[in-house]
């Protein structure tokens, strides 16, 4: 059975809707970044405690992707959604009155568990309902919520203060509760795999139904693991920055105050929206001429990232670093698209969702583990070789997966594509 494609404004609503529920997502995981410094004196904590606090954010995050992919592929992801917003903005906006390293810990962890509904859901849901010569565009628009959540975050806090650091978490929660209520509104619910090529020139079905054993199948793609580091690397580079850069802007005198600190983010900020938005486009017009476009754009954001990288960690003054920082930024989330479009493009449909929480579960680790490592570094020998040197190494470990990906993305997207049509059938 066929149903009436949706319409421009319906996507672009959908779109614009689901976009602001990952600002006030990301936004949610970051209020903690430009205030640590006033939390720590407020709660009383070491390095070593905010690292165990940002580690416990991503292992939350971790754990909860075992429930939220398998459940995103098996029921209504608009459900899971809303129910999900809802609920870790009620704890964000609880986080606004603890008293002490534990609760905080607990109260960062918690919501970090509830918010990892989102990435599963939200990506599955969008590509598909948009058409896919247009995923380029819209995972890269989706992407930009990343920047500008952290963007959201560094400013409100900027605004009010660092000296008021609870009001933030009041205001965000009692947001994402009202956004939670829009989604279940808003929002329609897409059959799976409608925008599939196959599916599209026989205006037929896709048949394919989520299993563990279809998962288990889908994980023996070296194209899917490959997509799985170069997430990670890209990930682990993009919160490192929005977690430890304001308080490196500070220790190191580039900054005058934590609020300048905050506010000095904004260029590399705008270099990761526009970014985003140049690395869809890129992909869109180049899949036009060669399959490997993802990949090709992926290996020049993770070589220009490193090179400017090098720039901003040598850099000790302000306005030189913010003018390296947005092209760092510029270069870096040109991957983004590219993560996710590669992603997409070698698992069957019924699998997105489990896909996306099973990268989450690996960049969740490997960024806990760093961000507690960071800290126990930073308290021994300095922030500057902590935050500097794992930066680094997670550009040239991009570049060294990128690579691997130019070699084989081409033979797996068209294993999948194959497998894709055997599960069509026509109107």
């Amino acid at each position: 059975m066929t149903e009436k494609s949706p319409t421009k404004h319906y996507l672009v609503a959908l779109t614009a809707l689901l976009m602001t529920v990952s600002i006030v997502n990301v936004a949610d995981k970051e209020l903690l970044a430009p205030v640590v410094d006033a939390v720590k004196i407020d709660l009383e904590m070491s390095d070593t405690q905010v690292g165990a606090v940002r580690s416990a954010v991503f292992l939350a995050a971790l754990l909860g992707q075992f429930i939220w992919g398998p459940l995103s592929d098996r029921w209504v992801r608009k459900y899971i959604i809303a129910t999900g917003t809802v609920i870790w903005s009620a704890v964000t906006w609880m986080t606004a009155f603890v008293s002490g390293f534990p609760q905080l810990l607990l109260a960062r962890a918690s919501m970090s568990f509830a918010e990892g509904c989102f990435n599963p859901s939200a990506y599955a849901l969008i590509t598909d309902s948009t058409p896919k010569h247009r995923h380029g565009l819209v995972l890269g628009l989706m992407s930009l919520t990343y920047p500008v959540g952290t963007a959201a975050a560094l400013v409100v806090a900027s605004l009010i203060g660092t000296a008021h650091w609870r009001q933030p978490f009041i205001y965000y929660g009692i947001i994402g509760i009202v956004l939670g209520a829009l989604v279940l509104w808003i929002v329609r619910e897409p059959r799976r795999g409608a925008n599939e090529e196959a599916v599209q020139e026989v205006q037929g079905e896709y048949v394919g139904r989520f299993s563990l054993k279809e998962f288990a199948r889908v994980l023996k793609v070296p194209s899917l693991w490959l997509a799985f580091g170069l997430d990670s690397c890209q990930a682990s580079i993009n919160w490192s920055f929005a977690f430890w850069a304001p308080t490196y802007l500070t220790r190191y005198k580039i900054a005058p105050d934590a609020e300048t600190a905050a506010l000095a983010l904004l260029p590399a900020i705008l270099g990761f929206v526009l970014g985003a938005l140049l690395g869809g486009w890129l992909i869109d017009r180049l899949r036009q001429r060669t399959v490997l476009a993802p990949a090709w754009v992926s290996l020049a954001a993770m070589s220009g990232g490193l090179v400017m990288a090098l720039v901003v960690f040598n850099v000790f003054s302000l306005v030189p670093l913010m003018t390296a920082a947005f092209f760092l930024g510029l270069a870096t989330y040109m991957v983004m698209p590219g993560v996710s479009v590669t992603l997409f493009s070698v698992v069957p449909p019924e699998t997105k969702a489990t896909t996306i929480s099973a990268s989450n579960i690996l960049l969740n680790l490997v960024i806990s583990a760093l961000s507690l490592v960071i800290g126990m570094v930073s308290d021994a020998i300095g922030l500057r070789i902590a935050f500097g040197g794992v930066i680094v190494v997670m550009y040239i470990l991009g570049i060294i997966v990128s690579l691997a990906l130019l070699r084989r993305y081409r033979v797996d997207l068209e294993r999948r594509d194959a497998l894709v049509g055997e599960r069509v059938i026509a109107a």
